[in-house]
């Protein structure tokens, strides 16, 4: 025999919108109630120290984001470098950048969090750029990777990304590291690792060190850019974002 949940105006009402903003239906609706929680809303899971938030979700979509992004880039710009597809990489997936791609979807219409957070137009957008990427950590496991990349280009690459743009923005990467080296009272130094001069032009590789730890090195023809493209990495690497 066969039950059927009745489901209450406000459920139905909930699916129908969270269908719209999915361009397909769901197999696992709790999991995209779980990309929505916010930690302030969370309840901690019985027999365990983690509460049922979106955090786990986030980390998850941030990874699987990132890789889809990336392969997309990959094939649009097939003859520039490392450095340049992690830069594109970085704009597209920044915290503001995402963000802003949230509140346009209108994620802050899903999310449960503490009413309070919600008041700043600053942390609703942080808010539901998270939630962005634990929605798409959802997509990935209640429909697998091919589905979660025709949701990332359609919902959010699509309607709000253009590459050309993107491409002309000027991200500056030294002073973000700085800035994020300050807040967490950090040294960082760059240091020339090689320099090799058996052509009309030097070339040039430099190590990025926060605490004297090496966290990136580049190669280049410019000691500037060598730099520029270490600070571009180890942004990546250590998650520093706009």
């Amino acid at each position: 025999m066969t039950f059927f949940k009745i489901l209450s105006r406000d459920e139905k009402k909930y699916r129908r919108q969270l269908r719209h903003l999915l361009g397909f239906s769901p197999r696992s609706y709790h999991l995209y109630k779980t990309a929505f929680r916010h930690l302030s809303a969370a309840e901690r899971i019985k027999f365990t120290d983690v509460k049922d938030s979106n955090e786990r979700l986030e980390f998850l979509g941030d990874a699987v984001l990132d890789t889809v992004v990336a392969e997309i880039v990959f094939k649009k710009f097939p003859f520039k470098g490392e450095g340049y597809l992690t830069e594109i990489r970085s704009k597209i997936v920044s915290r503001k950048q995402l963000g802003d791609i949230a509140v346009k979807l209108g994620i802050p219409t899903f999310l449960e969090s503490d009413e309070t957070l919600q008041r700043s137009k600053h942390v609703l957008s942080t808010l539901s750029g998270n939630a962005l990427e634990a929605l798409v950590g959802a997509v990935y496991l209640d429909r697998g990777y091919q589905k979660t990349k025709d949701f990332i280009f359609r919902k959010i690459l699509k309607p709000y990304i253009d590459l050309d743009e993107i491409e002309n923005q000027h991200i500056n990467y030294k002073s973000l590291l700085n800035q994020w080296a300050q807040k967490q009272r950090k040294t960082i130094d760059f240091r020339i690792m090689k320099e090799r001069k058996d052509s009309k032009e030097g070339k040039y590789t430099v190590g990025l060190f926060v605490d004297e730890v090496e966290i990136s090195r580049s190669e280049n023809f410019s000691k500037k850019n060598a730099e520029k493209d270490a600070a571009s990495k180890a942004c990546e690497l250590l998650d520093i974002r706009q």
